[in-house]
Order: structure tokens, then sequence, then C-alpha cells
């Protein structure tokens, strides 16, 4: 995973969801609720607890449904 491919997918404004490679993942619902910086990226989660993934750790990213299935 690149930089790029987590701000293209925050810029479409789709819901997705960032894949780990500890199989985790976590869901991002609105494009305010993710931070992307040049090595991490922060996101919220629903109940507001911020979660600081590496880039160098992710796998993929998904896309979801607009409600988020």
């Amino acid at each position: 995973m690149t930089r790029d491919n987590v701000l293209t997918a925050k810029r479409e404004g789709v819901p997705f969801e960032i894949n780990m490679a500890d199989g985790k993942s976590h869901r991002v619902h609105d494009s305010e609720h993710i931070i992307v910086g040049r090595t991490t990226v922060i996101v919220m989660d629903d109940k507001d607890c911020p979660h600081v993934l590496p880039l160098l750790t992710m796998t993929g990213i998904s896309y979801l449904k607009a409600n988020g299935a």
C-alpha cells in the first residue's frame, strides 16, 4: 500500500475498509475520520477511539456499499 492509495480512497468519498497484515481491518465511513500522514494513517472508529496504522503493514483497501455493508 502507498500513501497515494489511501488518499485516493479518502478523496473518492466512498466508505472503505483498510486491511492490515495481521488480519484486522479498519472501516472508514467518512473522510473526516481519517488522517493520512507520510508513514502512518490515523483512523477514528465508531467510539471516537483513534487507531494509528503504519502504512507498511497495510495490505489493501476494500470499498464498501454506502450503508457500510
